[in-house]
């Protein structure tokens, strides 16, 4: 390290007897250590960035010991992601764009080299997402805004006027326009080195291998023929390539659905949940007499499709760092727009899994 820093996402409290809190805003972490005096306090808290370690134990009239010293301070400091070295810069251009994306990366990783791996990691991914809705536009925009530029986006629907209170990138002249050349339009003004590889067509059994197979992520967010049709098909594509896949969620009934993040054999698969699903959901229908509703459709809630494709975006940016662990793995959840709670239920993974228990097709 030459020229160390506090991050400056990173706050500090001096307590009694030379205890230093560093408080980790973002990640609400912190960190305390007591240092020998109140030189040494004076010193951590003055780490800015424009002095280098030889001015820095010039200052502070270090022998080579202390210097020494202070060196594995530092190391440490970085690895606990509460300082930086202000030498070894981001990419202006980048940081420019991106500077609270990079931000982000800083508080799980601050060591310059690790950062950069995180951020190629970012950068290089190849999202397919499923589905240009109330969810699947609002991902397509996050995603973008964060820094990916390689997608691969599914979908044969036009706009309609029914689109635009929910679905975002439409407007009133954009009706009867392919929702993929619109959203591909205004992907480019957020980044114009963003590539879109577009396919008109809605998915099927056999037609998702193709594109899973070049993916380093894939969300769903596509409801036809139904969600859980499309959850099995795109889930035992991922499980036979070993892709990393969300369930994107959706709306229904005031509920907005938190979709699982789904990890290839590192966590429950579609068909886990799918059989404790089925187990959980059995009812007694001897009783029950089916109503006639004809041509029922509950439309979708734009701000409720935004809060889960929000948490779908943010899970996925954690997979294509590959370093953060994504937090929906096992669970999936609900939120409530009139509590304005989310309650999550814990699926593990099933042993006995067709697809990826001991005796799995895909083990």
């Amino acid at each position: 390290m030459k020229k160390p820093k506090i991050r400056s996402s990173v706050s500090s409290v001096v307590h009694e007897n030379n205890v230093i809190e560093f408080f980790l805003t973002n990640t609400r972490k912190q960190v305390m250590m007591k240092v020998p005096n109140e030189n040494i306090t004076n010193l951590l808290l003055s780490l800015d960035g424009m002095r280098d370690i030889e001015e820095i134990s010039q200052e502070y009239n270090l022998d080579s010991l202390a210097q020494k010293n202070m060196i594995n301070l530092f190391n440490f400091l970085e690895r606990k992601n509460v300082i930086i070295d202000a030498a070894k810069e981001w990419n202006k251009e980048d940081y420019q764009q991106f500077r609270r994306v990079l931000n982000f990366i800083e508080d799980y990783v601050s060591i310059y080299d690790e950062k950069i791996e995180v951020w190629n990691n970012i950068r290089s991914s190849h999202v397919v997402i499923v589905g240009l809705g109330a969810v699947g536009t609002w991902i397509a925009f996050q995603l973008a805004q964060s820094g990916v530029k390689h997608f691969t986006l599914i979908d044969a629907d036009k706009v309609e006027m029914t689109n635009l209170h929910r679905q975002l990138s439409f407007g009133p002249n954009d009706i009867g326009r392919n929702k993929i050349d619109v959203v591909q339009q205004n992907l480019l003004e957020i980044n114009s080195e963003i590539s879109v590889k577009k396919v008109y067509e809605y998915i099927n059994e056999t037609g998702i291998d193709e594109h899973v197979k070049e993916a380093s992520l894939v969300i769903n967010c596509a409801d036809k023929p139904t969600v859980d049709q499309t959850a099995l098909w795109i889930g035992e594509s991922c499980m036979k390539y070993r892709k990393p896949h969300i369930i994107a969620g959706g709306y229904n009934l005031h509920l907005s659905l938190i979709g699982q993040t789904i990890i290839p054999f590192q966590s429950a698969c579609v068909k886990c949940f799918e059989t404790k699903l089925n187990e959980i959901n059995q009812i007694d229908t001897s009783n029950l007499r089916k109503l006639h509703i004809e041509n029922r459709k509950i439309g979708s809630f734009g701000p409720m499709c935004a809060i889960s494709a929000s948490i779908a975006a943010m899970e996925a940016i954690k997979i294509l760092s590959k370093v953060i662990k994504p937090a929906n793995i096992n669970r999936r959840g609900e939120f409530d727009i009139y509590s304005m709670d989310i309650k999550y239920m814990d699926i593990s993974h099933d042993e006995n899994c067709k697809w990826c228990g001991v005796n799995g097709k895909y083990l």
